[in-house]
């Protein structure tokens, strides 16, 4: 009998401690309680951002500008979410002409629109409630970018289409039933090539250290990436 109650309160304590939080809630009243229903589970978002960074160790990527889109969010009131979305940017970059010395290789910035289409996969971390309106998260995006052409870059470089992984965390705050703002931080991942020619010693001058003077053609950079938006509800069709 004795060996049976350290197991007993054990049990007790677990089923305690995993039922605390519950009960905190329910011992609100529900007119004062912190705590309220999300009601809707899809909404539109419109975003604008801020793209940032260094464009790479010789910044001839993509990097330092706003960007704006849309995201269609389901399952906005479960603890994971999922949504799909598309953005655009006009994104500044540098010129690095490997034909010529250091001195005068670089030029720009020039301007590079870039093209996101990603599927985000959210945990909400109060499930399908708010606490005092708001709504944290953690996530990831990932999808791929188009990069168009730059005419003003004639030294064989082209960023191209990229895949692309963006870790987030950031946070909804109810408004209304049906309409939200939100805030997140993303931390872009994708991979920058480079030609051959930068890891050649400039045509011009044989002496001058090349671009890459280590000779590695290739880098994953990450680009910190902050946005707002606003988001409002809507019923599906079906």
């Amino acid at each position: 009998m004795m060996d049976r109650m350290p197991r007993f309160l054990i049990a007790t304590l677990l089923l305690t401690a995993a039922t605390a939080p519950l009960a905190a809630q329910v011992g609100h009243n529900p007119e004062s309680s912190p705590y309220r229903d999300i009601q809707r589970s899809t909404y539109l978002v419109f975003t604008a951002g801020q793209f940032r960074g260094g464009g790479g160790r010789v910044g001839v990527g993509p990097h330092a500008g706003y960007t704006y889109g849309a995201q269609f969010n389901l399952l906005a009131n479960r603890p994971l979410q999922i949504g799909l979305g598309i953005l655009y940017g006009k994104l500044d970059r540098l010129v690095q002409d490997p034909s010529k010395p250091p001195e005068t290789r670089i030029s720009g910035p020039v301007s590079q629109g870039v093209l996101w289409t990603d599927v985000a996969i959210q945990f909400n971390l109060t499930g399908g409630k708010t606490w005092h309106g708001l709504a944290p998260f953690l996530g990831t995006s990932f999808g791929l970018a188009f990069s168009e052409a730059v005419p003003e870059d004639q030294t064989g470089f082209k960023m191209g289409t990229k895949i692309y992984l963006a870790p987030m965390v950031g946070t909804r705050y109810f408004l209304a039933d049906r309409l939200h703002l939100q805030l997140d931080a993303r931390f872009q991942f994708w991979q920058i090539k480079y030609p051959n020619s930068y890891r050649l010693p400039p045509s011009t001058s044989p002496g001058s250290p090349p671009v890459l003077p280590d000779g590695i053609l290739g880098e994953w950079v990450v680009t910190p990436w902050l946005r707002a938006g606003l988001g409002w509800s809507f019923s599906l069709p079906f």
